[in-house]
């Protein structure tokens, strides 16, 4: 049975540093603009990714700062991927639109769109205002109908997480519009995301959200407050038929 394979990678933050390494100061993410940074962990996973054969990849979101922008596509361009890309809450529509084509949006300033793969529907959405939003949540109704199987791609998570950081405001403003409104579905539906900068599977109904690991940093999933790894970052990789999809997370270590 042929599979489709893609890698999934989310959060690289390029030129934005940390303002602490490890414990973050009043449960807040703070930064400070440092050119190139995070630059050779992305190349580390771009060439990881090509080295395994992989050609079509999905980016969750969260390029960095403005100025880096053009320099994330340029990483991009030096490897021969079908690129498919969402906007995080770092993300502008308009900073991004000089180097990806928009036209395939769907719903007016927002990114959205979709892809009909041989074993199921592919569907991004846009939650760079930390929102999905009525307009995207009604064009998601009707992209779902008469689907058996779907694989929704967004920044954000749906489903809650036992973690500091789903409680600190982080969270999507109007996630349990759209959590209702996919279990309300019969269809099986996968979400994958980032945001979180941490790796977690979890399960609720007929929805299994996988949280990616970041390419930039990761945060430590079960302390007292929000804590960095500033040596670990990562991606994931989705095998995907007609019966399920499988996923795998490819770590690495700084040293």
């Amino acid at each position: 049975m042929t599979k489709t394979i893609l890698a999934f990678f989310t959060d690289t933050h390029l030129g934005q540093k940390l303002v602490t390494k490890t414990e973050i100061a009043g449960d807040k993410m703070g930064y400070e603009n440092t050119p190139r940074q995070h630059e050779q962990h992305l190349r580390l996973v771009l060439s990881d990714i090509a080295r395994r054969g992989i050609s079509k990849i999905v980016f969750g979101g969260d390029i960095g700062t403005a100025c880096s922008v053009g320099g994330f596509f340029e990483h991009l361009r030096a490897h021969a991927f079908d690129v498919s890309l969402i906007l995080g809450n770092h993300d502008s529509y308009g900073d991004v639109a000089p180097y990806h084509d928009m036209s395939g949006a769907t719903v007016a300033g927002k990114l959205c769109y979709s892809q009909q793969d041989p074993h199921l529907k592919r569907i991004f959405l846009d939650t760079s205002d930390n929102v999905v939003g009525d307009g995207q949540r009604r064009w998601l109704a009707r992209e779902l109908e008469g689907v058996r199987q779907a694989a929704i791609f967004l920044h954000h998570p749906i489903l809650p997480l036992d973690t500091p950081i789903d409680r600190t405001g982080a969270a999507l403003r109007d996630r349990d519009e759209v959590r209702s409104l996919l279990i309300g579905m019969d269809r099986r539906i996968s979400l994958f995301c980032g945001h979180y900068h941490m790796t977690d599977e979890g399960r609720e109904a007929n929805i299994t959200q996988y949280v990616s690991p970041a390419v930039s940093y990761q945060i430590v999933k079960q302390s007292e407050r929000l804590t960095a790894d500033t040596g670990t970052f990562g991606y994931r990789i989705l095998e995907m038929d007609e019966e399920e999809i499988k996923t795998q997370v490819v770590l690495f270590s700084r040293t």
